[in-house]
């Protein structure tokens, strides 16, 4: 059997490129989703605290305050898409019971939501659990939506 012969390596030094700096790339920077994501909650419990009374919508238990006043959603979050996930329409006061211990208590929930709206409208809100959206740029919307809303609540008050 015959053997190749080793390749020869060249004796010239690599040729050298231009790193492109940042100055060069003048991309727009993006915030994390991730942070979007915190203030967009925070706006959110703000919205429902100015909003909503100060009682557990599913057991009605009064005086929700500090780590007792959470915000609970007709559907588990994991469960919903981008469109719904930070959507007001299904976000209500709960109380730390309902919403950690008893998993949101849905049932009730969904009850009392569906008297609330109207049968229409929750077909509505069925429906919309199907709607696939670009995650970051309807949180930005959003998060400019509910900041103006939270403006206009303040002012009211």
């Amino acid at each position: 059997m015959k053997r190749s012969t080793p390749l020869k390596r060249s004796t010239k030094p690599m040729k050298r490129t231009k790193l492109k700096t940042k100055t060069c790339l003048k991309k727009k920077s993006k915030q994390k989703i991730s942070v979007l994501q915190r203030k967009l909650w925070q706006l959110c419990r703000e919205i429902c605290k100015a909003n909503c009374p100060n009682s557990c919508f599913t057991c009605s238990q009064t005086a929700l305050t500090g780590a007792n006043f959470q915000i609970g959603h007709l559907w588990p979050k994991a469960s919903l898409g981008a469109f719904l996930k930070y959507d007001m329409r299904v976000l209500r006061p709960q109380c730390f019971r309902c919403n950690i211990h008893l998993g949101g208590n849905g049932a009730v929930f969904y009850e009392r939501v569906l008297r609330e709206i109207g049968e229409s409208d929750m077909e509505k809100l069925q429906a919309d659990r199907q709607v696939i959206v670009k995650a970051y740029p309807h949180y930005e919307k959003l998060l400019l939506d509910y900041t103006k809303i939270l403006e206009n609540l303040n002012k009211i008050q």
